[in-house]
């Protein structure tokens, strides 16, 4: 019996692999210890008091999900601003090598350039915005203790919040590509290629792996809210 319940329950929570392994394992040695101590020499009966006690599984599967999402959340909430601050260090780093190296300002569709560079200004600042009011947002937000789901207006809001942010970095991403293309353009020598090159492949990796971090809190969102 002990088993077909501990299995039950991770099966609520197979959105989350290590989480329904972590959970089965230790319902499992939880609900073993609890038969051995009722006070019966009847094996199943033991078992069935100790299910019984332990409470309902979707009830207890709901309050599980709702923890492990606001955890989840709130690691994502850093790591959107950490990937943001990697971002920026890049960005500035490829700006003060072109002065390091007396690279000459763009003249040539210099108009094109201030264009995408307005851009870029006002999206990157979009993107820090959206990223510190979403993981102040959720710093803010406790995990339910009456087992309830985390309520699922606010995950939208957090997870708009997130997508805004996200996609206000790929806008900057993009812009910093067109800026560092027209750039390259007119580079003399390839190996001055260099630094701009591996700024931008460390801004596309940033921009990429917050796309599947919030990808991520989003599947779990959606399937945590289905754990009961």
């Amino acid at each position: 019996m002990i088993p077909e319940f501990a299995e039950a329950l991770a099966g609520r929570l197979g959105f989350d692999r290590s989480l329904s392994r972590a959970v089965r394992q230790e319902v499992e040695d939880h609900l073993w210890e609890a038969a051995a101590a009722e006070l019966t020499d009847d094996p199943l009966e033991a078992q069935r008091r100790a299910i019984a006690k332990f409470g309902d599984p979707r009830a207890i599967a709901r309050e599980i999900a709702a923890v492990a999402l606001a955890r989840s959340a709130r690691r994502l909430g850093v790591a959107a601003m950490l990937v943001i601050a990697i971002v920026f260090i890049a960005m500035k780093a490829r700006l003060t090598w072109y002065a390091m190296a007396h690279w000459p300002p763009l003249d040539r569709m210099a108009w094109l350039g201030a264009w995408v560079a307005s851009i870029d200004r006002y999206a990157f600042w979009s993107a820090v915005c959206a990223s510190v009011v979403g993981w102040l947002y959720v710093s803010r937000q406790r995990a339910p203790a009456n087992g309830c789901v985390v309520d699922g207006r606010r995950v939208r809001r957090f997870l708009i919040l997130c997508w805004g942010a996200t996609s206000a970095l790929i806008a900057s991403v993009l812009s910093d590509g067109v800026l560092t293309s027209l750039r390259l353009a007119f580079a003399a020598d390839l190996a001055d290629w260099s630094i701009p090159i591996v700024s931008m492949v460390i801004e596309i990796g940033c921009a990429i792996a917050l796309v599947v971090c919030v990808r991520g809190i989003a599947r779990r969102a959606t399937y945590g809210a289905q754990a009961g």
